[in-house]
């Protein structure tokens, strides 16, 4: 259930804030969770598994793991979408998977095998031109994938393809049907872990998609409607937006214990009544308040682990050029440094997380999750309530305060950000409305963009796209399991920058990740840190929480589990009890 694993996506933040104590009980609490559900009982053949996954908006529906940036989507996916490699516990490629992968420095080459048993769900092969396919997918501009990425220019002839001066990738070679050689500019230190960046872990059927036109690609009732996939289940009936029915594919060299998986979105406010009411056998998304309210559920099992994600509050400091790469704009009010770090110390996240998190969510240093051990800069104490330290920022910096409450710029103008917020939830919705409270206290007007909260997708949209009329919003990400990718996500190209913060420092930080020098880890360890230690001192974004995911399970399933070791095969080993 690690969707990271197919690329970095936006997360929908349910109110999912944070709170932090010199001794963090709830995380212990939260700890104490457990990871898998065997259940003694002997399992059935067939039968239907009904799962829930909570949402209040639609999945977008775009069923390609090179084009699909929702983390709905993803989800509701991985029942047929998987990765092709199999991963070791420290996150590094193994063999035995669907292909296996092997490195060659010396001759700067990564050599991937595809296994006779992958099959897509009508029966081809999954060959070498399939996951040459998905490479240029992600690089063809026509298509608009938000995946493309400095990691992936690193492959020869990439850069020539995306920019059109090329008709093929000529750093990929299709040795045969099996055989893929991915010819690298330069080897780079993260390579053999699973989400660097540099490797795309999917295929894309191209005898399927072959006919279609790359800029039809996204609407197409191929990737929409009628996807294949080389997972052990496939598509039966789909509801855009709302439904999936699965049933297994039988070309997958596994046998699945479920005969149907019927996966359906639900609102978060009918979501308790609705497993209580026996209508799903497991409930994936839960926010803290749901968790609360059936972690003492005797009919219930309750699975969770440290997740890789953080939310945060992020600032636009700049824009999207004509060649929509990020560049900074001193023009937006929010490029002082000073009154970021002012509003960030004004946000009292402790009363509300007290209110809110259920435990499950504790207070974030910096942008890498303490999931990853020691690449989180424990050093680094990020922003903690400190009204006084918040004002006297402001009064240093020149912003004055007038006698209506509110401070001006330090030019005299009036000062007025422009907040873009989600309307998950309610308590997300009170949480942010606090935050406007505690920042007027701190005399800075913040109003919500257009006056009211934005339904998730379309703040994706309008952060994705280079969108001006907001000045700071609250969000989440899912991250890759490898850390140093992180930073990869506040480049000049990315387009997961969604701030538009561009420095020399930064810049020379994150390519210090990647150097030659970088194969040392505590070089590269010691980097990550100065990194991280950046990162709090601009404070373009602020990191707010780290979590657990936890998903509801009734006692007549087995072999649940949220192990990411097991990732690919868990949909075969669930069963229903007899």
């Amino acid at each position: 259930m690690n969707k990271a694993k197919l690329g970095k996506v936006a997360i929908l933040l349910l109110g999912m804030m944070i709170f932090w104590i010199s001794e963090p009980l709830w995380q212990v609490q939260a700890d104490s969770l457990k990871m898998e559900y065997k259940n003694p009982k002997k399992a059935k053949k067939g039968g239907t598994l009904r799962v829930g996954y909570i949402n209040n908006g639609a999945f977008k529906g775009i069923f390609s793991p090179e084009i699909a940036d929702d983390g709905p989507t993803l989800e509701l996916a991985q029942f047929g979408m998987v990765s092709l490699f199999k991963i070791d516990p420290n996150n590094e490629f193994k063999r035995g998977g669907l292909a296996d992968i092997s490195f060659d420095r010396k001759n700067k080459t990564a050599t991937v095998k595809i296994s006779k048993r992958a099959k897509w769900s009508d029966g081809h092969p999954v060959v070498a031109r399939d996951l040459s396919f998905a490479y240029e997918i992600v690089a063809n501009k026509a298509v608009g994938s938000s995946h493309y990425s400095e990691e992936l220019e690193n492959i020869e002839g990439m850069r020539e393809y995306h920019n059109g001066t090329a008709d093929k990738i000529s750093g990929l070679e299709e040795k045969d049907d099996k055989t893929l050689v991915i010819h690298f500019k330069k080897m780079k230190p993260t390579m053999t872990t699973t989400g660097s960046g540099y490797i795309l872990e999917s295929a894309e059927p191209y005898h399927y998609l072959k006919n279609v036109a790359m800029k039809d690609l996204v609407a197409s009732d191929k990737l929409r409607k009628k996807p294949l996939f080389y997972g052990p289940f496939k598509i039966k009936k789909l509801v855009q937006g709302e439904s999936i029915e699965w049933v297994p594919n039988t070309y997958y060299y596994k046998k699945p214990h479920i005969a149907k998986i019927i996966v359906e979105t639900i609102d978060n406010s009918k979501a308790v009544a609705a497993i209580k009411a026996g209508k799903f056998d497991v409930m994936l998304a839960q926010s803290p308040q749901i968790y609360n309210a059936l972690k003492k559920d005797k009919d219930l099992v309750q699975l969770g682990k440290k997740t890789y994600y953080y939310s945060y509050m992020g600032f636009r400091v700049g824009k999207l050029d004509k060649d929509g790469n990020n560049v900074m704009d001193k023009h937006t009010p929010s490029s002082d440094r000073a009154l970021r770090q002012a509003m960030a110390y004004a946000m009292n996240v402790e009363q509300v997380t007290k209110k809110f998190s259920s435990g499950l969510s504790y207070r974030a240093n910096t942008v890498v999750p303490d999931v990853f051990g020691k690449w989180n800069a424990k050093e680094v104490k990020g922003y903690k309530l400190d009204m006084k330290k918040a004002k006297k920022l402001l009064d240093d910096a020149g912003y004055k305060l007038q006698k209506d409450g509110y401070r001006t710029k330090p030019n005299g103008k009036k000062l007025t950000l422009t907040l873009m917020a989600d309307d998950s939830s309610k308590s997300q919705e009170e949480t942010i409305k606090n935050y406007i409270q505690q920042w007027k206290e701190l005399g800075v007007n913040v109003k919500l963009l257009n006056g009211r909260f934005q339904e998730f997708n379309t703040m994706v949209e309008k952060l994705s796209s280079g969108s001006t009329d907001y000045d700071l919003w609250f969000g989440a990400w899912g991250v890759t399991p490898e850390p140093t990718d992180i930073a990869n996500s506040y480049t000049v190209t990315s387009a997961y920058n969604n701030g538009h913060f561009v420095t020399k420092e930064n810049t020379e930080l994150i390519n210090s990740l990647k150097s030659d020098k970088a194969f040392d880890e505590k070089y590269r360890l010691k980097q990550f840190h100065k990194w991280q230690a950046y990162m709090d001192k601009e404070a373009f974004v602020v990191p707010i929480a780290f979590t657990h995911d936890t998903i509801s399970v009734t006692k007549h399933v087995k072999n649940m589990s949220l192990d990411p070791n097991k990732d690919n095969d868990l949909w075969v080993d669930v069963a229903l009890i007899k």
